[in-house]
């Protein structure tokens, strides 16, 4: 079942083309990856879901309501959360004072529990200023406020950028964890085998237009498309 569908979308940066008739979906309680090179356009594609660009043609459909033409703001309260890519803490407000931006509804005491159960190495460092954090633990504050918005949809946008090894693979069970939760994801990474292990199905995009898409095992037995879209060898 549809959880979102972006339908034929294009969009423009002054006389820039950058979307250029991208279709994509995402059921519910799935991982779906977007992949592609740098200025592909999977940036646009999150932010023209979000209401932060407005495509010139084209719908998104969200829990089967258009909100193409809807306010950034709204379509946030109605279930998409976001991390950005550079995660867009605020570096002199706490972890806490970061997680309570994520609150819809006053306080949400038990999110924050939730928050630090799926983040427990969080619980000493809420009074801690975000900035001071190191790279993955600000990933975790990240992820925390956009989950505390109570999300159908997640959109992670290069998630695994300028994370050490080790931080990876715990972003990755994270990730995991989430989705067995119930919240849909949409996963822009450049990693293949990080989002491999992840996706349920894949979409390739170059120079603002999807040119493939199927699911991991299928990809699989047809590498050219990685070496065509990412050249890369699987």
């Amino acid at each position: 079942m549809e959880l979102l569908k972006v339908a034929d979308i294009h969009t423009y940066y002054g006389r820039s083309y950058i979307l250029q008739g991208v279709s994509l979906s995402v059921e519910r309680k799935e991982i779906v990856g977007l992949l592609g090179r740098n200025g592909a356009g999977k940036t646009t594609t999150l932010k023209a879901i979000l209401g932060l660009v407005k495509p010139k043609k084209g719908t998104v459909t969200f829990r089967d309501k258009n909100i193409t033409r809807v306010p950034a703001y709204r379509i946030a309260r109605m279930g998409i959360g976001y991390v950005p890519q550079g995660r867009g803490l605020f570096p002199l407000m706490t972890v806490m004072e970061n997680l309570k931006t994520g609150m819809r509804y006053g306080y949400d005491s038990e999110g924050v529990e939730e928050m630090l159960t799926l983040f427990p190495f969080l619980k000493g460092r809420l009074n801690q200023q975000a900035g001071t954090l190191s790279g993955g633990e600000q990933q975790a504050v990240a992820i925390a406020r956009a989950l505390l918005t109570r999300p159908y949809l997640l959109l992670l946008d290069e998630p695994t950028t300028g994370l050490m090894p080790l931080f990876v693979e715990r972003l990755r069970q994270t990730i995991a964890r989430i989705h067995e939760k119930g919240v849909s994801i949409l996963l822009v990474e450049e990693k293949v085998p990080f989002t491999l292990t992840l996706a349920e199905r894949l979409y390739f995009m170059v120079k603002g237009r999807i040119i493939h898409h199927g699911t991991p095992q299928s990809l699989k037995e047809t590498p050219e498309v990685f070496e065509r879209t990412l050249g890369i060898s699987l």
